[in-house]
């Protein structure tokens, strides 16, 4: 296996630039999950260390070997596509051993390394079907599979579960897992779900047109996202942001005030801040603590009325109007609280998980709370 060093990666089409700079080191045996919305340049990046695209300046290291001028099939990489580009005319055997039979293998070798792919994969009883006869989740390992008959050094993975259903995502990131915890294996996988970045990578990497926003362990960037941008990506539901103006601040706290009066304070390092400048203030679902009218604190307290309620099983969501902000506010509630659309409600927001953004967005240092997991900034 190998490690994977990117350092100052531009990507060029033309007069469109698509990668301004990244800067990345991938140990040796990492999961890596790139993860951005649609355009912020995750698979174009991914395909440029397959060598599928031409990067346009900087320097592309794997294993220690710079590769920036080498073909695909020299950097020791293997890629897993969303499509899975079976041959329908060829078995699952066949199409496992198609690459090694290119790179002159013997047909001993190649039963060998597909036999041992089918173990890994349990897929020892499909070898002989055509692809037609296989469901999604069995393509998609005959895919992998593929890929782990050419022992690369890298596996490379772009957005492998976006044509499966959602039950059998949730197994197949489990397999993906056990795959990566068997193989020990630098893997690089793209993907726009964050719930996936979330369960399996040991970093992830959050990309926004072109650009690394923040690279960190998935409770780091959970706990302590380092701008607007990320804090409002990474989580389900996202979270809630408000528009305010800053009253005081210091080392230890900040008092904002919202657009009808309403004061907030943040546990955050708000020593450098200036009185009256503008900031965002986040919080998310699961930190609101839905209180009853007379028993409401008396800080940080916001009052609004419930839009819509979605109850599902083991929880129960709000939607919050609020009169300091047009977007509703998303509330975690106990599943037993049942509150139809037109109640009034009473939010409080523990001031510990009141976060602060400048004007730039950037996020102002919080002050860790006892027991988070991911640390602090």
């Amino acid at each position: 296996m190998a490690d994977v060093v990117l350092k100052g990666i531009h990507k060029s089409y033309g007069e469109v630039k698509t990668l301004h700079g990244i800067d990345l080191e991938i140990a040796d045996g990492e999961f890596i999950v790139f993860v951005g919305p649609s355009g912020c340049g995750k698979s174009t990046l991914l395909r440029s260390i397959a060598g599928l695209e031409d990067i346009s300046a900087g320097e592309l290291y794997i294993g220690g070997r710079q590769v920036n001028d080498e073909p695909p099939a020299r950097r020791g990489v293997s890629m897993v596509f969303q499509s899975y580009a079976l041959y329908p005319h060829m078995n699952v055997a066949e199409n496992m051993a198609f690459g090694l039979h290119l790179a002159g293998y013997t047909k001993a070798q190649q039963r060998a390394a597909v036999e041992n792919a089918a173990r890994i994969l349990q897929i020892e009883h499909l070898l002989e079907r055509k692809p037609k006869a296989l469901s999604g989740g069995q393509r998609q390992r005959v895919a992998i599979g593929r890929a782990i008959v050419r022992k690369p050094d890298v596996f490379l993975f772009d957005e492998p579960l976006s044509n499966l259903d959602a039950a059998l995502r949730v197994q197949m990131r489990i397999e993906i897992a056990k795959l990566h915890k068997q193989l020990a294996a630098t893997m690089i996988y793209v993907t726009h779900d964050q719930v996936e970045a979330m369960t399996l990578a040991d970093r992830i990497v959050v990309l926004n047109a072109g650009l690394v926003e923040q690279v960190g362990a998935p409770l780091e960037l959970y706990h302590n996202p380092a701008t607007l941008f990320v804090a409002g990506f990474i989580g389900s539901p996202k979270m809630n942001f408000l528009e305010a103006t800053v009253v005081s601040g210091n080392a230890q706290s900040a008092t904002v005030a919202l657009p009808q009066g309403t004061q907030l304070q943040a546990s955050v390092d708000a020593s450098g801040v200036v009185v009256q400048s503008k900031v965002t203030v986040g919080f998310r679902a699961e930190h609101v603590e839905l209180v009853g009218a007379g028993q409401a604190p008396s800080g940080n307290v916001l009052q609004g009325e419930v839009m819509a309620q979605e109850r599902l099983g083991d929880l129960t969501y709000l939607y919050v109007q609020v009169p300091d902000s047009e977007h509703l506010m998303t509330v975690r509630a106990h599943p037993s609280v049942d509150a139809a659309a037109g109640s009034r409600v009473w939010l409080h927001i523990p001031e510990q998980w009141v976060y602060m953004f400048n004007a730039e967005g950037k996020a102002f240092a919080r002050h860790a709370v006892s027991g988070e997991k991911g640390g602090s900034r």
